[in-house]
This record gives C-alpha cells, structure tokens and sequence, in this order.
C-alpha cells in the first residue's frame, strides 16, 4: 500500500472485496454503501434474482443516476449562462440604472 492510499472491505451477497484507492477509507465506505443500497433497492424489487443479475440491475441503476445528474447539471449551467448573457445584456445596454 502507497502512502494515502485508503484500503477498506465491503460485502456484497455473501463476497468480500478489498477496495484500494488514493481515496480515504471513508469516501470508500460511502461508495460501497451506496453500491449496497442499489443492490438492496433491486433485491427488494425482486428477490428470486441471482446475484449476478441483482449486480447488473444494480449498475443500470447506477448508471442511470449518473446520467440524470449529468443532464440536471449540463441545464443548470445552461441556465445560468442564458441568465449571466441576459444580465450582460442588460448592462452592455445601459439598462441598469447607475
């Protein structure tokens, strides 16, 4: 193990894993929690899956989020350009009583 690098071990359906990253063992935690969460969310859903199919649910799952506050994101900041142009706008004009 380097030095900062974080090691921390998580279950999934019985499995251990030994995650390692330059990240801290907390962040690791949040990650593999969150992982978890999904794979419990579509266990709830249905539970006969095996668990390969539970991991492959699991990762659309994910993926979708990813996606989604990828899109939420992208029009916020384009949002914030089109007000930043309108006020610029506005000032190049002379609009804004000075």
């Amino acid at each position: 193990m380097t030095a900062g690098e974080g090691v921390i071990e998580v279950e999934f359906f019985g499995e251990r894993y030994t995650l390692r990253a330059t990240d801290s063992p907390e962040y690791l935690n949040r990650v593999a929690e969150y992982v978890g969460d999904k794979f419990h969310e579509v266990v709830k859903e249905s539970p006969a899956l095996t668990p390969v199919k539970v991991a492959v649910l699991a990762s659309l799952n994910i993926a979708d989020d990813l996606f989604k506050r990828d899109e939420a994101k992208d029009q916020a900041e384009k949002e914030l350009l089109a007000r930043i142009d309108g006020i610029f706008q506005l000032l190049h004009r002379g609009g804004v009583a000075g």
